[in-house]
């Protein structure tokens, strides 16, 4: 039975910057993986309406999904800044969703990461687990963090990326409509990647702590 593995993010490009070397290699191994990403990204773009910018967006998430292999990106539409309440009206219905995926491993966003969208996400995940009664092994990731101090003593999950980091940022290159975001993480991409790859004896690596 093919292993299931669920990303619940943020943002769209949250996947690739966060997580994308993991992804490809989990898809790779055969692994059905599956994201779900909270809104639509708006705020990065208040100079277009929302009609403008979605369909981008979801665009450049479906371009990426395909390309590190996953099956398939659901949109909630949730309003950046308001996840927490506007998940109420349909958290029976994710809630079901998850329930039927039956993932065995889920990557959400660290506890503490700077993005206050990204905390929203992770509690909103830590919820939809206990109201599951999910058995998934939940492990975070960092998008803003350069390096998570307080997670020191957590379990690690400690990935080498070698091969597919550069599918990782050929990934993050198709966030066209985010290049300024990018231009600001990509130097971070890279020192987490060469840290981690070093304290594993690869060229690089992401690293994950498990929190369920």
């Amino acid at each position: 039975m093919k292993r299931h593995v669920l990303v619940f993010c943020a943002h769209s490009d949250d996947q690739a910057l966060g997580c994308g070397g993991y992804l490809s290699i989990l898809a790779k191994e055969g692994a059905i993986v599956k994201t779900i990403i909270c809104s639509f990204g708006e705020q990065s773009h208040p100079h277009l309406k929302p009609e403008e910018i979605k369909p981008t967006r979801v665009l450049e998430s479906q371009r990426v999904d395909k390309l590190l292999g996953g099956s398939g990106v659901q949109f909630l539409g949730l309003k950046e800044g308001k996840f927490s309440k506007d998940i109420e009206p349909i958290k029976e219905n994710l809630i079901a969703r998850i329930r039927d995926f039956k993932p065995e491993l889920i990557l959400t966003h660290s506890s503490d990461d700077p993005h206050p969208d990204h905390r929203a996400v992770h509690k909103i995940l830590l919820q939809l687990h206990q109201e599951t009664k999910s058995k998934a092994e939940i492990f975070t990731f960092d998008v803003w963090n350069m390096f998570n101090l307080r997670k020191r003593h957590n379990p690690r999950l400690i990935i080498n990326i070698t091969n597919v980091f550069k599918k990782k940022l050929d990934a993050i290159d198709i966030f066209r409509s985010q290049r300024h975001t990018m231009f600001m993480l990509l130097w971070s991409i890279y020192v987490r990647a060469i840290f981690w790859g070093l304290r594993s004896g690869n060229r690089y690596a992401e690293v994950y702590y498990k929190v369920r």
